[in-house]
């Protein structure tokens, strides 16, 4: 669902909502000081936005959300599978924010995590028994390298979860109505219900595939929300890397545990 605070327009999961520790969004271009290509609430310099524009953006979410600026984690993303697991407190994120990795996996309280997205899926994760909390980025390549899947592993073996009782959270993302991919691509992943071709042209169905893979890992599919937007049709409020021409901005999507009791 879509909704709109202090002029910031992100999209919430229903089953995320539930769960009174938590905050989280998967947040939109809406908001910021940005200006095009990157308007207009940026969180990434990859492109050559200004510093203090991004700043401005992280300032904004920690307002609304509630977290400093040094308190928000967001890494190298490199389109593959390695998960980062923090599991002892974290003073300064700065140094963490340097690895290189598509997941992030904690049981800190007050840190928030997040992955950057203009157009790959982002996926939220909540082990409310253990009190875990993950963020995962999964393009093409990191799907196809089941990143999601290695993520709740990491949640399984490292910090005892069940995946029976992890609720889950997929972001806006391209749809199969605009993810045009080439064979190349496809044979990255066989045959599989996800993939359909139309025009003589093979769509890929992101969401749909990484929601297959938490099923076939073990979490119950009533515990997993998918928010419907595809970022390059809906490229008013969602930054599209294909949609803008490959220079454009960056939206967050994060995840964090609150202090149980504190709001």
């Amino acid at each position: 669902m879509l909704k709109q605070t202090d002029g910031i327009q992100y999209a919430s999961s229903s089953i995320l909502e539930s769960v009174d520790f938590i905050s989280h969004g998967f947040l939109s271009r809406i908001g910021g000081i940005s200006k095009p290509p990157f308007a207009s609430l940026n969180f990434d310099m990859r492109d050559g936005d200004a510093v203090e524009n991004v700043k401005h953006s992280k300032a904004i979410a920690g307002r609304l959300f509630g977290f400093g600026a040094s308190r928000l984690l967001t890494i190298n993303q490199v389109h593959g599978s390695d998960v980062l697991a923090i599991d002892k407190p974290v003073k300064d994120v700065s140094g963490l924010s340097k690895t290189s990795a598509d997941a992030i996996i904690t049981n800190q309280v007050s840190l928030a995590i997040g992955v950057l997205t203009a157009d790959c899926v982002p996926i939220l994760l909540l082990d409310p028994v253990k009190n875990v909390v993950g963020v995962v980025h999964a393009g093409w390549r990191g799907t196809a390298k089941t990143v999601v899947q290695k993520a709740i592993e990491t949640m399984v073996k490292q910090f005892g979860s069940d995946t029976k009782a992890i609720l889950s959270a997929i972001g806006p993302s391209i749809g199969p109505c605009c993810y045009k991919v080439d064979e190349a691509v496809i044979k990255e992943f066989g045959v599989a219900e996800f993939i359909k071709k139309q025009d003589n042209a093979w769509m890929l169905d992101l969401k749909k595939a990484n929601f297959s893979q938490m099923l076939n890992i073990g979490l119950l599919e009533k515990n997993i929300s998918i928010e419907d937007f595809c970022t390059s049709c809906r490229n008013d409020i969602f930054f599209s890397y294909r949609k803008d021409g490959k220079v454009t901005g960056r939206q967050l999507n994060f995840i964090m545990m609150r202090e149980k009791g504190k709001r």
